[in-house]
């Protein structure tokens, strides 16, 4: 919470309060000369040097307000600190006034007997600028505490968000890495120099993915040549099983789009188009910007009794729609849909205006 009395934050805020008492001041010493039998300079002096002094001590009331725990306190301890600092401000601010106005009026009689007449009013007039400044005050604090309620409110979501967002990106398949590594051994047998390939597409992946994982966003160009090792990987594994195109638009490629959100969508259609089937399973993908969307769509042929049998958990469908659900708001931007023998994922991600800097 700032510590600076709110009255003096911004420029506007000071202008209004010298504003206001400039106001009280021409009121009171107008009421003054209308009511009182006494020279207009005595009356200007005792008006300006009382409320320059209520003006004064009205900004030192922020600090004892400000830095006393009062919601810790019982409320009579409260009334008899307030009682103490009122008492204090107006024998001060009286005081002062009286005595500078009195040597400024010299010594006039007159005014020695306005000054006790005149007491109670100003008594009074202090007791309501007191609990008037002091309303203020506590206002502003309590507006000030909502507002750090609510931004402490908005970071923790964003904290809890992130958290989940890292928690989704960072579940990498681990049959697929014991599968790759068992290839790569049965690999070494057979051909050396394949297996070296499928090594260090490996770790190019793995680089990729790790990394994927602490930052929010990645190019289209980027999720696509890493999507591109990973089926390279599979396809080393699976041989003529597996053929794969994808095709992305040049003016896609710069867009951004979460990290690793395509990652479980292909797993998905290897997992189950390729271990199910007999036949030679092919994966597309196309990406075009379409208005303010980037649309990628991802299909793969099956055999429909074989993953009719099988009982796959849908895992890396749920994890991509809460991504995006928690990213963008939406649970519509990915869709589904089994036609002529093809499974086809359909994407839709937002482009927003920083996208395309």
């Amino acid at each position: 919470m700032s510590s600076l009395n709110p009255i003096l934050q911004t420029y506007w805020s000071r202008l209004a309060y010298v504003v206001i008492w400039m106001l009280i001041i021409n009121i009171q010493v107008s009421v003054m000369v209308y009511t009182i039998d006494m020279p207009f300079h005595i009356i200007l002096v005792d008006a300006l040097t009382l409320n320059i002094m209520f003006a004064v001590s009205s900004l030192r009331l922020w600090y004892p307000i400000r830095y006393n725990a009062w919601e810790q306190k019982s409320w009579q301890f409260n009334v008899v600190v307030h009682a103490i600092l009122l008492v204090a401000a107006l024998a001060v601010c009286l005081g002062c006034s009286a005595a500078i106005t009195y040597l400024f009026a010299a010594k006039d009689g007159t005014y020695l007997s306005f000054m006790l007449s005149s007491l109670p009013w100003k008594i009074v007039e202090g007791v309501l600028l007191y609990a008037i400044i002091v309303m203020i005050y506590y206002l502003c604090i309590y507006v000030e505490r909502l507002n750090e309620k609510a931004a402490n409110e908005i970071r923790l979501n964003k904290m809890l968000k992130d958290g989940e967002l890292n928690l989704l990106k960072s579940q990498i398949n681990p049959h697929f890495l014991f599968n790759s590594l068992n290839s790569v051994n049965s690999l070494i047998i057979k051909d050396v120099n394949q297996s070296q390939e499928m090594l260090v597409a490996l770790s190019d992946y793995l680089r990729y993915t790790v990394l994927a994982t602490h930052r929010e966003m990645s190019t289209l160009k980027e999720e696509v040549e890493n999507i591109r090792r990973y089926l390279a990987i599979e396809q080393l594994r699976f041989g003529d099983k597996l053929a794969y195109e994808i095709n992305v638009a040049e003016d896609c490629q710069p867009l951004k789009m979460p990290a690793m959100l395509l990652q479980p969508l292909f797993e998905n259609a290897v997992k189950h188009g390729v271990y199910e089937s007999t036949e030679t399973v092919r994966i597309t993908a196309t990406a075009a910007r379409k208005a303010q969307h980037l649309h990628i769509e991802i299909s793969n042929n099956f055999d429909a009794e074989a993953v009719g049998q099988s009982k796959g958990s849908g895992t890396g469908l749920k994890n991509t729609k809460e991504q995006l659900r928690l990213r963008y708001g939406a649970t519509a931007l990915l869709q589904t849909k089994v036609e002529s023998g093809k499974f086809v994922v359909a994407l839709k991600i937002p482009i927003l205006q920083k996208n395309e800097k």
